[in-house]
C-alpha cells in the first residue's frame, strides 16, 4: 500500500490551517476559523484532484 496524501492540521490563532501534499507533488493550504468548513473544502479539492 502506498500513501496518496499527507495532511497536516494546525491551529493558527483563530484559524485552522490544513496543509495537504499529494504524492504526485501538488501542495495546497486551506485556512478557515471553522474546522468543519476547512475540512470540507480540502476533501472536495482532494476528491477532484484524485479522480483524475
Amino acid at each position: 500500500m502506498k500513501p496518496i496524501c499527507y495532511i497536516k492540521i494546525i491551529k493558527d490563532g483563530r484559524d485552522f490551517v490544513i496543509r495537504a501534499k499529494l504524492a504526485k507533488g501538488v501542495e495546497r493550504e486551506y485556512r478557515n476559523p471553522i474546522l468543519e468548513d476547512v475540512l470540507t473544502e480540502m476533501l472536495n479539492d482532494l476528491q477532484e484532484e484524485l479522480a483524475d
